[in-house]
């Protein structure tokens, strides 16, 4: 059985994680900030041209994208519509996509739902990838404080790596004959 490689994509407004799996190697990682243009399409079509650039280099079997939440505000109707462009231009390259919510992402690292992001980003350093332990930020002091922004940034990323590490083991991931796939625990459009 060949091993396979999966892009995984947390979408944002102001930053991007991706990260890139081949069986359990992890190839590349980063967190693309976006530049918040005039109009919600440049910021759109900024997150087109990333996901474009990392098919274009990693050559991925599968697309796996963070279900964005469904909140009534403009933020997060701009995110879905990021989430559903990217998606789109994955098929058009005839790309198997997925895309799980972030609390099947979350049972599936750290066997809890309702986990915090950065549960998340300390299973995966303590785990198969210690080579991201320094980009874990510190819980801090005081949860009501919160992380500032320069801690958040690579959480972006770890949400990325912790998406493709699901899309992986999800153990019933079925391809329909069009060439889209459906996960158990995915949203399916």
């Amino acid at each position: 059985m060949e091993t396979k490689t999966i892009l995984g994509i947390d979408p944002g407004t102001k930053e991007m994680g991706l990260a890139v799996l081949r069986g359990k190697e992890l190839l590349d990682y980063g967190v693309h900030t976006l530049r918040n243009g005039t109009r919600p399409h440049d910021v759109i079509g900024q997150a087109r041209r990333v996901l474009l650039e990392a098919i274009a280099k990693h050559q991925p079997d599968l697309v796996a994208i963070e279900e964005p939440l469904a909140l009534a505000t403009k933020r997060a109707a701009l995110m879905t519509v990021i989430a559903q462009e990217l998606r789109a231009r994955a098929e058009e390259l005839s790309l198997r996509v997925v895309e799980l919510s972030p609390r099947t992402i979350r049972q599936a690292i750290v066997g809890n739902p309702y986990a915090t992001k950065i549960d998340v980003a300390e299973a995966l350093a303590t785990g198969p990838f210690e080579q991201l332990k320094g980009l874990v930020p510190r819980r801090p002091v005081r949860s009501a404080l919160g992380l500032r922004p320069k801690d958040k940034y690579w959480l972006h990323m770890t949400d990325a790596l912790a998406l493709a590490v699901a899309a992986r083991e999800q153990r019933s991931v079925a391809f329909d004959p069009g060439g889209n796939s459906i996960a158990a625990g995915s949203k399916i459009r």
